[in-house]
């Protein structure tokens, strides 16, 4: 049986309710990150934790946890829930709608977090790679407010995604104000060209992805040419490997892009090496995070 948690208590997860009134219900007023745990740990749990906080902020939205008391929470889920691999949703929101659009700072924020099994298909993804199509919804139509928040309102990226589906595709690459390939419908993209590894620059109005940000540490710590630089389709033809990356799924080889094959249309020998370095660093992080537990209990 898997639990979550909601306003305060930790339920059963198919008996937790929210009301109807939720303004994160009636007006996608809400923010959420997603991460994956193993072994009850959370993945780079400070890095989310601090994303959330500061988009938090950004909202004026009220954090009712702190950094310390959301970690136990999660830990407490996954234990209960008896997951020893788990994807682990943080969800905040507005609270209650009271009518209008108006912000009313005394009305409590809602603070909801769920976990479930981590899909098996992970491995199989990432031996084998996958295709991605190019979505005809432009970046700038997620943006909303500010691109670097993870906002509830989804709906231009479930719209891309629903595109790649009907394409028998996996994912879907959205493109920039100019065209250049900014990030997919819930992974940062990368690419690999003469050996050397780019990633579309912030600016580019994407999301500053977790795993995004570990792999481009894993790049300069391991000295491997990269660059953060805008890349356009037009130069597919010079792609040797591409992955994408998510806090989820790690690292996952792109091999055909809109049915044009990637290099020679399996993993590449340098995004194995990443996909492995990722792996040995996601366990030192965990490593860290466990000794936090362990001095708070």
């Amino acid at each position: 049986m898997e639990f979550a948690y909601v306003n305060g208590k930790i339920v059963p997860a198919h008996k937790a309710v929210l009301s109807i009134f939720d303004r994160g219900l009636v007006l996608g007023d809400g923010l959420f990150e997603t991460l994956k745990a193993v072994d009850y740990v959370p993945e780079f749990y400070k890095e989310h934790y601090s994303r959330l906080k500061k988009s938090a902020k950004r909202l004026k939205l009220h954090l009712p946890v702190s950094e310390d008391g959301l970690l136990s929470i999660i830990n407490t889920l996954c234990k209960k829930s008896k997951l020893k691999m788990a994807v682990v949703r943080i969800t905040l929101t507005r609270g209650m709608y009271t009518g209008g659009l108006a912000i009313d700072p005394t009305v409590e924020p809602s603070l909801m977090v769920s976990v479930r099994e981590v899909p098996a298909e992970n491995k199989r993804l990432i031996e084998k790679g996958v295709n991605v199509a190019v979505s005809s919804i432009n970046k700038i139509a997620t943006s909303g407010l500010d691109p670097q928040l993870k906002s509830t309102n989804y709906l231009a990226n479930i719209f891309a995604k629903a595109e790649a589906d009907q394409k028998g595709c996996y994912e879907a690459i959205l493109l920039g104000e100019k065209g250049e390939i900014a990030e997919l419908s819930t992974a940062s993209f990368f690419v690999v060209i003469k050996g050397r590894v780019y990633t579309p620059p912030i600016d580019t109005g994407i999301l500053p992805g977790i795993t995004r940000q570990q792999v481009l540490k894993l790049l300069q710590h391991g000295r491997l040419d990269f660059q953060e630089k805008k890349v356009f389709l037009k130069e597919m033809p010079k792609f040797e490997e591409a992955f994408l990356t998510s806090s989820v799924r790690g690292v996952i080889p792109i091999v055909k892009i809109d049915k044009k094959m990637i290099g020679e249309g399996r993993p590449g020998v340098l995004t194995k090496k990443l996909w492995q370095m990722y792996i040995d660093r996601c366990g030192k992080n965990r490593l860290k995070c466990a000794k936090s537990i362990k001095s708070e209990n």
